[in-house]
């Protein structure tokens, strides 16, 4: 029962840090564009491609892989968000701008990730 506890806990502090880093991105810059999104899905992203490669090399143990990866990364990331976001943009905005930051966000958090994985495998060599 601890386990779900873990991941319960790391979805809080995930969930936070997106509200966290939204606000503060929609503060610093007015965008029509849902920019705030869009960093957190790459950055998250980035981060699930490190914490794979952390764990896959036994550099955290796999019990944090719950809390990091499910709780945490899973609360951060935005998907739902990113999905609603993008009909709201072909119903306001245009199809085209939709179909763009669509493209633009799936293509951004896949190469984010194999950065992560990556960056993370060159510095552990």
């Amino acid at each position: 029962m601890h386990h779900i506890a873990f991941i319960a806990a790391g979805g809080a502090v995930g969930a936070l840090a997106r509200y966290w880093v939204g606000i503060a991105v929609r503060e610093a810059w007015s965008f029509s564009w849902p920019f705030a999104t869009l960093l957190i899905n790459v950055s998250g992203s980035l981060c699930m491609g490190i914490m794979f490669v952390l764990i896959e090399r036994s550099q955290i143990h796999p019990d944090w892989r719950s809390v990091l990866m499910v709780g945490f990364l899973g609360a951060f990331t935005t998907f739902s968000t990113f999905s609603l976001e993008t009909v709201e943009l072909w119903e306001k905005v245009s199809a085209n701008t939709a179909i763009a930051y669509a493209l633009g966000t799936t293509t951004s958090c896949v190469l984010a990730a194999a950065l992560g994985i990556f960056l993370t495998r060159q510095l552990l060599t």
